[in-house]
């Protein structure tokens, strides 16, 4: 069964719990416009669970090659999936019109797990974390239009409304910044609180007045990035390893820890973060629709067993006794070891004071349904296919090289 879990005040319209059978091994998610959220199963069957809003399991899927790490979808519909082409081995971007069923053609790009990005008039952005370069896919262009040089480790891209990227460097600590149409970086922005050291930026998203949101995962904090500026403006305290980043259309930033593991909910301005609930194990990314419903793709920790949460906010007064408490966090990163930061902060968060509330649904697969959902797939028969879990939960937060994992911390391989 279920379960519900509610957070501080919960107001009566709340949603009731449900349970997302998607089987697979879900990284990467996309909601579009209409609230449909599309989830790549990064298993060696691949493809894309469609999961129209509210309903409790897909109602298609999407035939894509093997292991969809990265997905994107493009205002016309255009749905990008970062993939094996499962007939060659040929790493590429598959590309998916509105309404299809299967990829119409695929884009090849450079070895590896791409977790790619697409800007408001439909160009494609593919970091290649080998290669230390971001490559630039031009709207309904059938092969790369021209590859920028970035800093070293680039893993994840956002693109402001302007349509300039952002792109986090996880081995530097930095964010390269690529204008519209350009053809190299513009500025290079350092994250991380002590220059040429990296705190192991990763997720990154950008709300809708053009501020830039950057995930610290060792030293726990979200590094602000306002419009225009060159340098980090503040950092707000998110404990257990903050991998993955999305903002509302309302600015509210939502922010997956994967060590607690919890999700947490920052107000636009905030320098500290609002309340966190629990997750399942390893919430990875996530993706937020436009009347606020919030999907977290978690791969699971055994072959197959991944969920799909959806939360359902809902606006509550900010007194009421949260789920988990703790003294509410300064507005700058923790100082001390940044690895024994990571793996021993709370769980939980203290709301700021007079900041709005969130009333959460979590909706729990619970693991004999997951198990049951590894062994069939619900839409067409075939099989899940069978994944490496270890590898998909690397590829939220270590950088993906052509011949295994490195850690962010000590830069050791490991192995898929």
């Amino acid at each position: 069964m279920g379960a519900v879990l509610f957070l501080g005040a919960a107001p009566a319209a709340a949603a009731s719990a449900e349970v997302l059978d998607v089987g697979g091994t879900p990284v990467g998610v996309a909601v579009g416009a209409d609230g449909t959220a599309y989830v790549g199963n990064y298993g060696a069957a691949g493809g894309v669970r469609v999961i129209p809003p509210g309903a409790p399991q897909p109602s298609r899927t999407i035939s894509t090659g093997n292991n969809v790490s990265g997905i994107a979808l493009a205002p016309d519909g255009t749905l990008y999936v970062a993939q094996r082409d499962s007939a060659t081995g040929q790493d590429v971007v598959g590309v998916i019109p509105a309404g299809a069923a299967a990829v119409a053609r695929n884009i090849p790009v450079s070895r590896g797990n791409h977790l790619i990005a697409v800007g408001p008039d439909g160009t494609v952005f593919v970091p290649n974390p080998a290669e230390r370069t971001v490559s630039i896919i031009a709207p309904r262009g059938s092969t790369v239009d021209r590859t920028v040089t970035v800093g070293a480790g680039p893993v994840e891209v956002t693109v402001s409304k302007d349509g300039t990227a952002f792109v986090t460097n996880q081995d530097d600590g930095t964010v390269s910044v690529i204008p519209a149409g350009a053809h190299t970086v513009s500025r290079t922005i350092q994250v991380s609180s002590t220059p040429g050291k990296t705190e192991n930026p990763h997720g990154i998203a950008a709300g809708p007045d053009g501020t830039i949101y950057v995930t610290n995962i060792s030293s726990s904090h979200v590094a602000v990035i306002t419009p225009g500026a060159d340098t980090v403006a503040y950092t707000i305290y998110v404990p257990g390893g903050p991998t993955e980043a999305a903002v509302g259309q309302d600015g509210t930033l939502y922010v997956a820890s994967a060590l607690s593991p919890a999700l947490s909910a920052i107000t636009p301005g905030a320098t500290t973060a609002g309340r966190s609930i629990p997750t399942e194990n390893n919430p990875g990314h996530l993706a937020v629709a436009p009347d606020g419903t919030i999907i977290v793709a978690s791969p699971g920790t055994g072959a197959n067993n991944g969920s799909v949460s959806r939360y359902a906010p809902a606006s509550a007064p900010a007194s009421g006794s949260p789920q988990h408490q703790e003294t509410p966090a300064s507005a700058t990163a923790p100082s001390g070891d940044a690895a024994a930061g990571l793996w021993s902060s709370p769980a939980g968060i203290a709301a700021a004071a007079g900041a709005a509330a969130i009333a959460v649904a979590v909706l729990i697969v619970a693991a004999g349904r997951r198990r049951k959902a590894a062994r069939r797939d619900h839409v067409n028969g075939t099989g899940v296919g069978t994944a490496d879990p270890h590898a998909a939960n690397e590829l939220l937060r270590r950088r993906p090289t052509d011949q295994g994992w490195t850690d962010a911390g000590a830069g050791s391989r490991i192995e898929p």
